[in-house]
């Protein structure tokens, strides 16, 4: 998921899971889109907007939830939540490569995420995971420049992050989802009558 140009990506991920109908095997085969009502005037079979995101300190944390929230509500007021997202971000930065003077113009940024998905109410653990999101930026002898440059390389890294989880996370509730299905009405089973009488 690494890029070090942000117009060149174009949240892969994201688009992918939006326009990809994603199967989950009930029954006899039955094939079920993510992002779309299993019946119509129900909710999408993966409601990611009814999932609250813990608040976080740092601000690639914050970054990385602010793409989240934005993702799950599309920045409309969200219904009243029925899960509840906890995320423990860290990020760490590495050289990629040395040149003859010891400097180090390419670096990679790495923005790690934990997380939990839990049901509200009953607690239920409904997916733990972890994901990674990478970045890498050039540095130069200007060290301002290379501030706005690593702030940059970790938006990109907590956007490629956050997109991961998003998928992920769809897939979990979709999972969660339970298709009732009416039982099909079967009329007691009546004996045949018997031949009343007899004789001639």
């Amino acid at each position: 998921m690494s890029s070090s140009d942000p117009k060149g990506r174009a949240r892969p991920l994201l688009g992918v899971a939006a326009a990809v109908l994603i199967g989950l095997t009930l029954g006899a085969c039955t094939v079920r889109p993510v992002y779309m009502a299993t019946t119509p005037g129900q909710a999408p079979a993966a409601d990611l907007s009814a999932i609250s995101v813990a608040d976080v300190g740092d601000r690639v944390a914050q970054q990385v939830r602010n793409n989240l929230v934005f993702a799950f509500t599309g920045g409309k007021t969200a219904p009243p939540p029925r899960y509840d997202l906890s995320i423990n971000v860290s990020s760490s930065e590495a050289r990629l490569g040395f040149e003859k003077d010891e400097t180090a113009p390419a670096y990679q940024v790495t923005v790690a995420v934990k997380f939990q998905l839990t049901e509200r109410g009953s607690g239920r653990v409904i997916l733990r995971s972890a994901s990674n999101g990478i970045a890498s930026y050039d540095r130069s002898n200007q060290n301002f420049a290379n501030v706005r440059a690593r702030i940059d390389a970790e938006n990109r890294a907590a956007q490629a992050v956050a997109d991961q989880m998003q998928l992920r996370l769809a897939i979990a509730l979709a999972k969660e989802a339970k298709v009732t299905v009416a039982p099909v009405y079967a009329p007691p089973k009546v004996d045949a009558p018997g031949i009343i009488g007899g004789g001639t």
